[in-house]
């Protein structure tokens, strides 16, 4: 059984491509609060491998909760490592 998870925002960044999404992510991670989450669509691939690392380097905590051979769903919480 799979926990639900509440999100705060929602991004769908499907068939956008980097760096866009990396900085459509940083933007709305700016503007939540200490402790919101944010949860993001994107396309499997190089955005997906972009955004994650990029985030990552930045200290958010990425967690990837779906993933088809589309489109991968993150949840990105905007409390610091």
């Amino acid at each position: 059984m799979k926990k639900n998870i509440l999100t705060d925002h929602y991004l769908n960044l499907c068939g956008l491509v980097c760096p866009v999404n990396f900085v459509k992510c940083c933007l709305a991670l700016e503007n939540l609060s200490y402790n919101e989450v944010l949860k993001v669509d994107l396309d499997v691939g190089e955005s997906e491998i972009s955004v994650i690392d990029g985030l990552e380097q930045k200290g958010y905590e990425v967690k990837i909760t779906y993933k088809d051979a589309k489109k991968v769903t993150l949840i990105i919480s905007s409390e610091y490592k």
